[in-house]
């Protein structure tokens, strides 16, 4: 996993850094349908208090297509910059008082910062919320159901090419039906 022992980070002075690249494979993350192994780098920088993590990360994704419910493979990249405090003084080995789980990561008692948890959280958050297998997929159709980039049906489209196109349809449809009661 992505663990990095920051003892000696942690006593430095303030402002020092260190720079890591780091792969993670995607079994790894187990509560994902990783699809290649997670890449990037981190730059660990010392806060004083704590420690920031300013790291890159790029992986891939199966999914199912928000549109016509097929396969599809999505890249993930982006940042994350998060802080991790320690749990233990680095020089005494007290314990420290414990930081809000919304506030920070934990650096755990032997000084090793968990990076993760903070990545797979940050992964989580890229995914698309309707994933699409290619941007220009057309879809079902939704009088048959039958996948429209594989083929076309006879089914009558009139819908207007506007977010509510559907709604009209609903419209003429009930003025029919009440003209003819």
């Amino acid at each position: 996993m992505l663990a990095f022992h920051v003892a000696q980070l942690l006593q430095a002075p303030q402002g020092t850094t260190r720079h890591y690249t780091y792969e993670v494979p995607a079994e790894e993350f187990t509560d994902l349908s990783l699809t290649r192994p997670v890449r990037g780098e981190v730059t660990l920088i010392n806060l004083g208090r704590s420690i920031l993590a300013d790291a890159t990360y790029e992986s891939a994704v199966r999914a199912e297509c928000g549109r016509c419910l097929e396969p599809a493979i999505i890249d993930l990249s982006g940042r994350l910059q998060e802080e991790f405090v320690p749990t233990v003084d680095v020089r005494t080995g007290v314990r420290l008082p414990s930081v809000a789980e919304d506030e920070a990561f934990p650096i755990d008692a032997e000084h090793v910062l968990h990076l993760d948890e903070a990545v797979r959280q940050h992964l989580i958050m890229a995914l698309p919320m309707q994933p699409l297998c290619r941007p220009d997929c057309r879809g079902l159709c939704v009088s048959c159901g039958i996948d429209l980039n594989r083929g076309t049906c006879d089914c009558a489209h009139e819908v207007a090419d506007s977010p509510f196109g559907v709604l009209s349809l609903l419209l003429r449809n009930g003025q029919a039906a009440s003209t003819s009661e």
